[in-house]
């Protein structure tokens, strides 16, 4: 088995820690307002020799407030950037690093605030393949 679903670990973690928000993946709901979305961002290609990858995830908050909407995302924030290596399912996560700070977006059709910050994941996937070896 190869790389799990980033979102899907990730989500799985945030929820463990005590968030709170409703959190999706890859697809954002028209309701609740204030939800966390999850979106693989695909990050770096991998490197060819070992089993490491540089895989890259986006986290969109959506509130009726600005303020609601940067704090849900500022937990987020707090609780993935520098985060010590972790296991999750079958997948190692040795880093985790903010690529972006929280970004204001704008507002949707409803004139919700949405907010935005991305991260650079190090993951070492389960062994799926004859080519690349285990660190």
């Amino acid at each position: 088995m190869g790389q799990n679903n980033i979102g899907k670990d990730i989500r799985e973690v945030l929820v463990a820690d005590g968030v709170t928000t409703p959190i999706y993946i890859a697809s954002e709901p028209n309701t609740p307002d204030a939800v966390i979305t999850l979106y693989n961002t695909g990050g770096e290609a991998p490197n060819p020799k070992w089993l490491l990858d540089f895989t890259g995830l986006q986290a969109r908050s959506r509130a009726n407030d600005y303020e609601t909407a940067y704090d849900n995302l500022q937990e987020v924030y707090d609780l993935l950037l520098g985060r010590p290596a972790f296991s999750q399912n079958t997948t190692r996560y040795t880093g985790i690093l903010a690529s972006s700070g929280i970004m204001d977006i704008g507002r949707d059709d409803n004139e919700r605030r949405i907010l935005v910050c991305n991260f650079r994941l190090f993951v070492e996937p389960a062994l799926s393949t004859q080519h690349r070896k285990s660190l």
